[in-house]
């Protein structure tokens, strides 16, 4: 019995010590660096990830992310990425996605199941750091719901709906800054989008402020790949009376 326990304890000793060995030596930059690059591949956004940590007993840790463009991009809080462990006893691939903090107002799950994709999103709440090119910034607060499954690697096919409430905080940095127009004109927008093979239909478009209201006029449809944003899109450019 005293042997048997013995024996045990060596081969947990054993089996702690070669997961300390695999967290050290894992290829965390080269992991960040694939992310990075599929996603601009897929779409007309940078991305950038500062650091990758392990998280015990099994996740990752995405520190500074970053999203957007080079007038306008957003910093994420910092997000745990684990396995579905419910989902991989099904025979599925799960992963599962949330803010770091507590509550976690930020979560995703994404499933796959022999060819089919299903990724699932919701934000309560959830605040990010904007930054209106180096001299503005200012806090987003984002509310939402989302669902969108496709086949195989036809994402841009795929089938899906979002809808989100974007409410915007006061500005911070240079007074004499550039602010984009329709960052001024509006502090909150809300929206409804359908995702339908390969076109992203925009059902509702409702931006709002202090003296400016803007509302899209028609359902719009976006190409999800190749496409170009839609003429009434630029109406947000323009003051329109409340």
């Amino acid at each position: 019995m005293k042997a048997g326990k013995i024996i045990l304890g060596y081969f947990l000793a054993g089996v702690l010590f070669f997961y300390a060995f695999f967290l050290w030596q894992f290829p965390y930059d080269r992991l960040k660096n694939a992310w990075v690059q599929s996603f601009e591949e897929a779409l007309p956004l940078s991305l950038s990830i500062g650091r990758l940590a392990p998280v015990l007993p099994w996740g990752l840790r995405l520190e500074d992310v970053r999203v957007g463009t080079d007038s306008l991009s957003f910093r994420l809080p910092d997000l745990i990425l684990r396995p579905d462990l419910p989902a991989f006893l099904a025979g599925k691939t799960g992963l599962s996605l949330q803010e770091a903090g507590s509550p976690a107002r930020l979560a995703g799950k994404f499933r796959q199941e022999k060819n089919k994709n299903d990724f699932r999103l919701q934000l309560n709440k959830a605040e990010v750091q904007a930054l209106a090119g180096k001299e503005i910034s200012f806090r987003v607060r984002l509310s939402g719901e989302g669902a969108f499954e496709w086949l195989g690697e036809d994402w841009e096919k795929g089938n899906g709906q979002l809808w989100a409430l974007l409410e915007r905080g006061e500005f911070q940095g240079s007074p004499g800054a550039q602010i984009p127009l329709p960052l001024k004109l509006f502090d909150s927008v809300r929206g409804e989008l359908q995702f339908k093979e390969g076109l992203a239909r925009v059902k509702r478009l409702e931006a709002s402020g202090k003296e400016n209201r803007f509302i899209l006029p028609q359902p719009i449809q976006i190409p999800l790949k190749g496409g170009a944003l839609s003429p009434e899109l630029f109406l947000l450019f323009q003051m329109a009376p409340k």
